[in-house]
């Protein structure tokens, strides 16, 4: 009688002699090979990177756990597989035995796993399962260190000594040494072919880590080479037009960097003195990502008519509100694109400009020239514009002018940080703009955040606490899903990313309720019955239909 393999405790190669004896007595069934089996209490005593889902996927696969820190890839082994490969795959070839390659990798039954036999197309590949942390820690330590080593001699540059930070005429010739020059523009290029939204350089003791933002979340590239970090900064520098001699403070620049001879991406760069070395986080402004529509924006056919309503007024003010990175200048970038198809004149005044639109006249803060919000807006309205779009309202002086603007015959389109579309009229009047003014000025606000879909690839059923099912409203029944991560999704189990809102329309109901004392609340439970959305039902909504886990919709949640 056999037994189910997903009832088999995984073998554990805890060491190069356990590898090795596995190879040599391949293939062996579990029961024949005498390798100590591994619980999941005793896996998890290796430390936080053992995890639950590395041991599921051994015990499920029926193949062996390996621990890497122990255990040295063979030179031949690492030459089957490029770096570039290698980092993409997540996968660590170890060694080469009687015409086989034992591989250590995240999910081997995975796509990426198939890649990989198509790669390796002459080899046979025995997959072994390693934690996420080994299989990153054992590209660094075989391919990134060496590639590192060899670059930092190439530079002249002593990679046992302590690092310096480079003078004015040592920084301007690592910026423009070939090898530092190709680095940096792999880095990039390969962040936007990943959709990257950021590249973050991080300086520690022995290396510094490279990570990408993908769909919210920091996906560990690669780590640099201390020695190397001097060089990228400097060549960033560059690009970004900062002070190569000064490291004790903040920078910030800007560039585009061209992809091929059709595609351009702008950068936003900015820098900060660390303990360890200069800490960069360069921000990609791509369009063909970051630059929406109205139709990609996934407004209800009620709601886009509700803002198109309001696009078509002459005067008044729209409001776009939620916590930073919820995508509210991506929602009225998507209503002037909208705006400029008419024959009107459009001017806005941003911190900073992030995306050149044509046809619109488009300035940016100075605050060292006294060129503000509050001082752009008022030589605005001397330059006959029909629609105005502010940044951002963040003072009493930048709301008072906006209200202005709103009631003297201009569309009025700004940004302000509240959690609610209700509390947006509180915090306004709270800024010290008088209710009756407010009253006539303001009509709508949407409040808004960016949820991250599942990625239709790799779903599977989610595993829903009670609580939050009982503090959603979900029923105990009812079947949610989530990305297990796959090649497609980088791991993640999400896939790009949509709004979800709740778009609040002042009403005559409402108009009524913005007095001096308003009540949030009130002003809430009011706009719900004039149709309002909230946005934790409409992100529930979403869950139920698939799009994202209901985890997502907990995260997002704003009762």
């Amino acid at each position: 009688m056999t037994r189910d393999i997903h009832t088999i405790e995984p073998p554990l190669l805890a060491d190069a002699a356990a590898l090795d004896s596995y190879l040599e007595t391949y293939p062996n069934v579990y029961a024949e090979q005498g390798y100590p089996a591994v619980s999941l209490a005793s896996w998890h005593a290796f430390g936080e990177d053992a995890g639950e889902p590395a041991y599921a996927t051994a015990q499920r696969l029926g193949l062996p756990l390996v621990r890497l820190e122990h255990i040295s890839a063979e030179t031949d082994a690492l030459g089957l597989i490029p770096p570039d490969l290698a980092r993409r795959l997540r996968a660590v070839p170890l060694r080469v035995c009687k015409g086989m390659v034992a591989v250590a990798m995240e999910d081997p039954g995975g796509p990426d796993a198939q890649r990989l036999l198509d790669f390796l197309s002459r080899e046979r590949v025995l997959p072994l399962v390693a934690s996420p942390l080994q299989i990153r820690e054992a590209i660094s330590r075989h391919y990134d260190q060496v590639e590192d080593r060899a670059m930092a001699r190439q530079l002249g540059l002593d990679t046992d000594a302590d690092q310096q930070s480079p003078n004015e005429q040592e920084a301007q010739r690592l910026a423009l040494e070939m090898p530092v020059v190709s680095m940096v523009h792999t880095l990039i290029a390969d962040a936007v072919s990943r959709r990257a939204s950021d590249i973050h350089l991080r300086p520690g003791e022995d290396a510094t880590d490279v990570l990408y933002r993908i769909d919210d979340e920091l996906v560990p590239v690669r780590r640099l080479g201390r020695a190397l970090n001097p060089a990228v900064v400097s060549r960033i520098k560059v690009l970004a037009g900062m002070n190569l001699a000064e490291h004790r403070r903040p920078q910030d620049g800007r560039t585009t960097f061209r992809i091929d001879s059709r595609r351009t991406v702008d950068l936003r760069i900015s820098l900060l003195p660390t303990v360890f070395g200069e800490s960069i986080v360069v921000r990609l402004l791509d369009t063909t990502e970051s630059l929406w529509n109205l139709d990609q924006l996934g407004l209800s056919e009620s709601d886009r008519q509700r803002i198109e309503d309001v696009m078509a007024r002459s005067h008044g003010m729209f409001l776009a509100t939620g916590p930073t990175g919820c995508g509210k200048s991506t929602t009225l970038y998507a209503m002037l694109l909208e705006l400029r198809k008419q024959r009107i004149n459009i001017l806005t005044i941003e911190d900073p400009v992030e995306f050149h639109i044509a046809d619109i006249q488009q300035m940016q803060v100075n605050r060292a020239a006294g060129f503000t919000f509050a001082s752009a807006m008022r030589n605005f309205l001397r330059h006959d514009p029909d629609v105005i779009m502010v940044g951002e309202i963040r003072d009493r002086e930048t709301a008072d002018i906006a209200v202005e603007s709103a009631l003297t015959g201009h569309l009025m389109l700004s940004t302000l940080h509240t959690n609610t579309a209700a509390t947006t009229v509180t915090r306004l009047l709270d800024l010290g703009v008088e209710a009756y003014l407010l009253r006539t000025s303001l009509l709508a606000v949407i409040s808004q955040r960016l949820v991250r879909l599942t990625c239709p690839h790799c779903r599977t059923e989610e595993a829903v606490h009670m609580h939050m099912r009982e503090e959603l409203g979900v029923g105990a029944d009812e079947v949610f899903h989530i990305g297990r991560g796959c090649h497609r999704c980088e791991g993640l189990g999400v896939f790009r990313r949509q709004a979800v809102y709740e778009l609040m329309v002042i009403t005559p109901r409402l108009r009524q309720l913005i007095v001096p004392s308003a009540d949030a609340d009130a002003l809430h439970a009011a706009a719900i019955v004039e149709g309002m959305i909230p946005i934790t039902r409409a992100a529930v909504a979403l869950a139920r239909s698939g799009v994202i886990s209901l985890a997502e919709a907990w995260r997002v949640r704003a009762d």
